[in-house]
């Protein structure tokens, strides 16, 4: 069985907000460390008839390390990365500590339905689209029968 690669694509809000961030801390004194500014996954966000799926890369985060919630439209996906330290290793730690991701949903989302997947350290959030009331098509008929024409002038009086 060949492996599948998963090609995930940043997202371009997250870009722009750590860009902002960083040229705000040029400007101001920093206030927090690096290590305590949340990073933020890269994700891609696809829809299809039925759902919209959002996959995040989370390396090296076991699912128990993650927190994902739906409130008020709002997707978030938070947990924290702890650093661990061995004393003979020299391996350089790219991301650890808090991260956190938030998009907003639009509002044909069934929150309630939402499942979640973790593999290969890429988490997969399948979010179903709420049911619309569908129209349906009624046909009308020729009355023919004295029997129906009554129960239709029944009806109107209520009885």
């Amino acid at each position: 069985m060949e492996p599948t690669a998963v090609v995930l694509r940043r997202d371009p809000f997250a870009d722009v907000q750590e860009l902002l961030s960083r040229m705000t801390g040029l400007i101001q004194p920093a206030v927090e460390t690096e290590a305590d500014r949340p990073w933020v996954p890269v994700a891609e966000i696809d829809e299809n008839d039925q759902s919209y799926i959002v996959r995040l890369e989370l390396p090296g985060i076991s699912p128990e390390e993650v927190d994902v919630s739906i409130r008020d439209r709002e997707l978030c996906v938070s947990g924290e990365v702890r650093e661990e330290r061995e004393e003979r290793s020299h391996a350089l730690r790219v991301r650890f500590g808090r991260f956190h991701y938030h998009t907003s949903l639009p509002s044909d989302v069934d929150a309630d339905n939402v499942r979640a997947s973790m593999n290969d350290g890429v988490l997969a959030l399948v979010i179903p689209k709420a049911q619309r009331a569908q129209s349906h098509h009624i046909k009308i008929t020729q009355t023919e029968s004295t029997d129906e024409q009554s129960q239709v002038k029944g009806a109107q009086r209520g009885t």
